[in-house]
C-alpha cells in the first residue's frame, strides 16, 4: 500500500476519535451517570467515525479481512426486525437506527485505535483495570456513608443506579488483576484482589459470582496452557447448567426463587406481544420495558438471549452467535499475545443470560462485557497502515 502523508483534518479527527474511545471505556467506571457516558459516545466518537466511513470507507472497511463489513452487515441483520412490529413502523425504524449508527461508530473507533494507536490498543485492558480501582475506591465511599444494604450496595456515578451493574462491572477489574496474577504473580497485585472481591460480594451480584466462578478456573486452565482441561471445564458448567434447567422445567428447583422472578417476567413479555413467532420474533419494537404485574414496575428483559428470541426470534439469537463466533474465530487465527478479551467476553456471554437488553440499543452497561471484547477482539489488525490523504 502507498504510504502518504496524514492531512491535518485527518490527524485532527483522529485525535478527536482516540481520546472519545478513551474517556468512553473510562466511563463504564468513572462517568457520573449513565447520561454522561452516553454523551461522551456521542460526542467524542459518532462524529469523527462518520468521518472516517465516509471519506476513509475502502481503508476502513474493504481492506485486509474486511471485518468491520462483517459488523456492519450483522448489525444491519439484527436491526431488520424493525420492519414488523405492530404499529408505526417508520417511526420505530428510525428510532432503532440510532442503535446501528452507536455499534458502527465505536466498532470504526475501535478499528482506528488499532490502526495508528496500537500499544494504546494493547493498554485498554490496564486502562480500564485503573478506572476499575477508581471506582472501588467510590464504592467504599458510598459504602461508609450507606452502610451495609440488603439489596446489594452500589458504587458512585455510573456504577450507582444498580447493585448487580456495580458488581458487574467490578467484576471486570477482577477479571484483568487475576489474568495479570496468572501471568505474573505479585503479593501486592494479590492484595487488591480482596478489596474487589469483597466490593462484588457486596453488590450481592449472583450473575456477576457466576460469570466468575465459570470464568476464573477457565482462564487459569488455558493461561496454564492445559487447553483441554479448559474447554473440559466449560463443557461441565454446560452440562450442569443443562441439568439445573431440567430440574427448573420440572419444579424439583424453584426456578422464581432461584431467578429472581425472571421467568415470571418473561412470560408477561410473551404475552404483552401476541405476535410473537420463534422463528422471527415480534419485532424490534421501539419500548424495552413493560409493566411487570408480578413485581409491579417497569422492567427490561434481563436477558440478552431472551430479548433476541422476543425480537429478532431464533433468526436473531443465530446472527448474534455467527458474531461471537467469528470475534473468536478472529482471536484464534491472529498472533495475539493475551486472551484477556476472550476472558472478558466469555463472562458476559453467561452474565447476559440473566441481564441486558437487544444488543442494536443505546449503549448501556452491557456493552463493556458484550460489544466492547466483541469489537476488540474482531477489529484487531495485523498491519499498521498510514491514513489517506
Amino acid at each position: 500500500m502507498t504510504t502518504l502523508n496524514e492531512s491535518r483534518t485527518y490527524q485532527f479527527f483522529s485525535v478527536w476519535i482516540t481520546s472519545g474511545l478513551v474517556l468512553y471505556l473510562c466511563g463504564f467506571f468513572l462517568a457520573p451517570s449513565s447520561k454522561a457516558q452516553y454523551l461522551t459516545l456521542y460526542i467524542g466518537i459518532i462524529l469523527p467515525a462518520l468521518y472516517f466511513s465516509l471519506w476513509q470507507s475502502k481503508r476502513y472497511f474493504l481492506s485486509e479481512d474486511r471485518a468491520l463489513l462483517w459488523v456492519l452487515a450483522i448489525t444491519l441483520a439484527l436491526y431488520l426486525p424493525s420492519l414488523w412490529v405492530t404499529g408505526d413502523v417508520l417511526d420505530t425504524m428510525r428510532k432503532n437506527l440510532k442503535g446501528v449508527l452507536f455499534v458502527i461508530s465505536l466498532a470504526v473507533a475501535v478499528r482506528h485505535l488499532y490502526i495508528h494507536q496500537p500499544v494504546l490498543a494493547a493498554r485498554i485492558p490496564a486502562i480500564l483495570f485503573v478506572s476499575s480501582l477508581a471506582a472501588l475506591f467510590l464504592f467504599y465511599v458510598v459504602l461508609a456513608q450507606q452502610g451495609l444494604l440488603s439489596r446489594g450496595n452500589i458504587g458512585m456515578g455510573n456504577l450507582g443506579d444498580n447493585p448487580n451493574e456495580t458488581g458487574l462491572a467490578l467484576s471486570v477489574g477482577l477479571l484483568i488483576l487475576a489474568v495479570h496474577l496468572m501471568q505474573q504473580p505479585r503479593f501486592t497485585a494479590l492484595l487488591l484482589a480482596i478489596p474487589l472481591i469483597m466490593a462484588i460480594y457486596l453488590a450481592n451480584s449472583r450473575s456477576a459470582m457466576l460469570g466468575l466462578a465459570v470464568t476464573l478456573p477457565f482462564a487459569f486452565f488455558f493461561e496454564r496452557q492445559q487447553r483441554k482441561l479448559a474447554i473440559s471445564y466449560l463443557i461441565a458448567c454446560a452440562i450442569a447448567a443443562g441439568i439445573m434447567i431440567a430440574l427448573m422445567l420440572k419444579g424439583v428447583i424453584d426456578a422464581e426463587r432461584l431467578l429472581s422472578h425472571r421467568p415470571s417476567l418473561w412470560g408477561e413479555f410473551l404475552s404483552h406481544y401476541s405476535n410473537f413467532n420463534l422463528l422471527w420474533g415480534s419485532g424490534l419494537a421501539g419500548s424495552i420495558t413493560v409493566f411487570s404485574e408480578v413485581q409491579g414496575v417497569k422492567l427490561e428483559p434481563h436477558s440478552l438471549y431472551f430479548a433476541l428470541i422476543l425480537r429478532g426470534g431464533l433468526l436473531a439469537a443465530a446472527l448474534y452467535a455467527l458474531l461471537v463466533i467469528l470475534a473468536i474465530r478472529k482471536h484464534v487465527s491472529s498472533s495475539a499475545h493475551s486472551n484477556i478479551w476472550g476472558y472478558i467476553l466469555l463472562f458476559g456471554l453467561i452474565t447476559q443470560g440473566f441481564e441486558g437488553v437487544y444488543p442494536v440499543r443505546s449503549p448501556n452497561s452491557f456493552w463493556l462485557y458484550t460489544w466492547l471484547p466483541i469489537l476488540m477482539l474482531m477489529m484487531k489488525t495485523e498491519k499498521r497502515t498510514q491514513a489517506l490523504e
